[in-house]
């Protein structure tokens, strides 16, 4: 494994200095931000704009215990059950007791939640949960809405400044802690700073098809492991069961139809009309993700259709369209009649619930580097993820990160010796077999990878994984595709590792005896 990702002086390069560096500018990145201290400052470096995150696109909404009928130990049940024993139950414990509290933080910041005429939340239900415990935003645009209140707030904030279209290379760390960073912005830049929370996504693309938006490829996740951060889980790949399937979207992210449509009564059917869950789970429809994942792929398999059918003719189209407006539009757009007609849907690579270790404050086992929302493991969803809970992960732990540097005070300049990293490589990448490899990559991980995996077909994805990952320790890596493309290699390697290394169907981990890819 290369220590850096390409070669450098660190005193012939640019300076920055922050107190805070915060890497990406989803929900985690942003509310980290509000919750520095503002004598502080804070640098944020992302490679995209705000709304190619996936927190803008996340629809469902935020789950927290706000219902007067609802109780913790309900929510904690719950996201114990969807995890399937792999949970951080003092994680779970800190999740749901915090949740209500930032949901009023959020409250109090502007962001325009759904209110009955009563001018209280509305919340609904979604899949796994027991009762109504889901608040939203714009229907079905509740990462949208927040996402862009949250940056507004960021980016007026005078201790914060963003710098768009920088990519993270490589976290510094000298004696076990963090010393700086190396960033991109069309040339290597050295960012000085003790504390850094890496809040970069997930991995959808080293997957054929997913929801996540380009770019998300475990660039962070890789860069901490080269710093020496642990990770965990690494093997738990969520599949969202329903994506729509049509012919004039873009395939390198599918739309995702959220679960909460199913929470207000649609049902999966086949093509002949059946109602296949029924007896699957005591929840049908609604049990945990990676249940109804692999009953649809089972379905088709046995029906030999090519996708299943979303039924939701028990809504008229207008609750529908003023229940879920971006859904019913994206539908409309495709040809579809909502109501009368139903979505055809077809499950995709979704979420990630492995990822840098981190514990109760989102910190790794490297002095001041944090991690927080899709590339942090924190121990809350264990082998799958309950509906909503990745949002509410990411407000609860990315303000204690926050919190935690607020308290130690360790901002003092980093006193760096020289780092000159050695040549990254003598071998030139040529742009046709970069791509080559990138979708190579893609292809293993959704053959072999999947929702239904084989032990022979994780076998082969470590083989062939590891081949592409070999070939290019001798790499010069000079621009961001390059980087990408080594962080993909060395995300996707650990995952088919920790996949083969695991002999037992838990969770989103399920051995089968066919391979179906997705």
């Amino acid at each position: 494994m290369k220590r850096y990702l390409c070669g450098f002086d660190t005193e012939a390069m640019e300076r920055i200095q922050t107190d805070v560096l915060i890497v990406g500018s989803g929900l985690a990145g942003l509310y980290a931000a509000l919750n520095i201290d503002p004598r502080l400052s804070c640098t944020i470096v992302t490679k995209t704009e705000l709304e190619k995150t996936n927190s803008w696109l996340a629809q469902g909404g935020i789950a927290a215990v706000i219902a007067p009928d609802d109780h913790f130990e309900s929510h904690i049940a719950d996201t114990l059950e969807a995890g399937a024993g792999l949970c951080d139950e003092r994680a779970v414990q800190v999740l749901v007791e915090e949740g209500p509290d930032n949901i009023k933080e959020l409250v109090a910041l502007d962001v325009p939640f759904d209110t009955n005429p009563e001018g209280e939340l509305q919340i609904t239900r979604e899949g796994g949960h027991s009762c109504r415990r889901i608040v939203h935003c714009g229907g079905d645009a509740t990462g949208r809405e927040t996402t862009r209140r949250l940056g507004e707030l960021a980016l007026e904030r005078k201790n914060v400044a963003v710098r768009f279209r920088s990519f993270l290379i490589d976290v510094l760390t000298e004696d076990g802690a963090v010393v700086g960073a190396i960033i991109y912005d069309g040339e290597p830049k050295l960012v000085l700073t003790r504390n850094v929370i890496l809040a970069t996504g997930g991995i959808g693309h080293i997957y054929r098809y997913t929801t996540n938006p380009r770019g998300a490829v475990g660039d962070g996740i890789a860069a901490a492991m080269r710093a020496g951060a642990e990770t965990e889980l690494m093997e738990m790949v969520q599949f969202h069961p329903t994506t729509l399937i049509s012919n004039d979207q873009d395939n390198s992210r599918l739309f995702l139809i959220s679960e909460a449509v199913r929470g207000e009564g649609a049902i999966l059917r086949n093509f002949k009309g059946e109602a296949f869950m029924q007896g699957v789970h005591r929840r049908a429809d609604l049990a945990p993700r990676d249940i109804v994942t692999r009953a649809i792929l089972k379905e088709l398999r046995r029906t030999g259709d090519p996708h299943a059918w979303l039924d939701v003719s028990s809504m008229d189209e207008a609750f529908f369209a003023r229940r879920f407006p971006t859904i019913y539009g994206r539908c409309v757009d495709a040809g579809i009649r909502l109501t009368k007609e139903p979505i055809p849907v077809h499950p995709a690579q979704h979420y990630f619930m492995g990822g840098i270790k981190t514990d109760l404050d989102g910190e790794t086992n490297i002095h001041g580097l944090f991690a927080a929302g899709e590339s942090a493991c924190t121990g809350i969803h264990g082998a799958n993820r309950l509906a909503s809970n990745s949002m509410l992960e990411c407000l609860v732990f990315s303000r204690r990160a926050a919190r935690l540097i607020n308290r130690r005070a360790e901002f003092a300049p980093s006193d760096i010796s020289r780092i000159m990293a050695a040549e990254s490589g003598t071998r030139i990448l040529k742009r046709t077999e970069s791509a080559g490899l990138h979708e190579k990559i893609r292809t293993v991980m959704s053959r072999d990878c999947s929702a239904l995996r084989t032990p022979e077909g994780l076998e082969n994805a470590v083989r062939e994984i590891g081949r592409i990952y070999e070939s290019l320790q001798d790499a010069v890596l000079r621009i961001p595709d390059e980087f990408e493309l080594y962080s993909m290699a060395q995300t996707a390697l650990k995952i088919a590792t920790s996949a083969a290394a695991r002999k037992d169907s838990v969770g989103a981990h399920y051995l089968d005896t066919e391979a179906v890819t997705v």
